[in-house]
């Protein structure tokens, strides 16, 4: 069985879309989650978000292995939230990155080198998907073509619609695999 860490953005808690979709994926799985709130320091971007993002996904493993512990913790991060990829790279945990932030070379590194399976999603407007990033990783990528950081694409309600319908499946599909 599986146990899900749901990992917000800086601006995109787990009740936006994305998340939301992959807490209802852990749910029909009757997976274990563990959803992380934060609020985001100012200026945090400039620091480097990385200590703050990995001392929250640790807390919640902590708690999740505890709770659950003959359960594969899965990481299910967005945007902020992926700068757990080093951690995850470290603890070997498969992992779905919803609009990782590969303009950052570390978070694309951790990805690559991190053994597990992985997802990436991203959007073809989005500045911190960078495509070539991506397919080096060796992971599973899906890319919304026009979508933006939030993976809407431009366009009428439908296309946002149609593009969180293909991210839940692909979502469903990588957690039904790790069960």
């Amino acid at each position: 069985m599986i146990a899900g860490i749901i990992v917000p953005g800086s601006g995109y808690g787990p009740q936006a879309p994305l998340l939301n979709l992959a807490g209802e994926a852990l749910t029909d799985l009757d997976a274990a989650k563990e959803i992380i709130t934060w609020t985001v320091p100012k200026g945090l971007l400039d620091i480097g978000p990385e200590p703050f993002v990995r001392a929250h996904v640790a807390a919640a493993l902590h708690r999740l292995t505890n709770a659950a512990p003959d359960m594969q913790p899965v990481i299910i991060a967005k945007s902020l939230g992926t700068y757990a990829a080093g951690l995850a790279a470290e603890r070997q945990l498969p992992a779905i990155w919803l609009t990782p932030l590969l303009n950052d070379n570390a978070v694309a590194e951790a990805i690559t080198l991190n053994p597990a399976p992985a997802l990436l999603v991203g959007g073809t407007h989005d500045r911190t998907w960078v495509p070539d990033a991506a397919g080096r990783t060796g992971k599973k990528v899906l890319t919304i073509e026009g979508a933006n950081h939030a993976l809407r694409p431009h366009g009428p309600l439908s296309a946002y619609t149609d593009a969180l319908a293909t991210v839940g499946m692909e979502m469903e599909k990588f957690l039904s695999q790790l069960v």
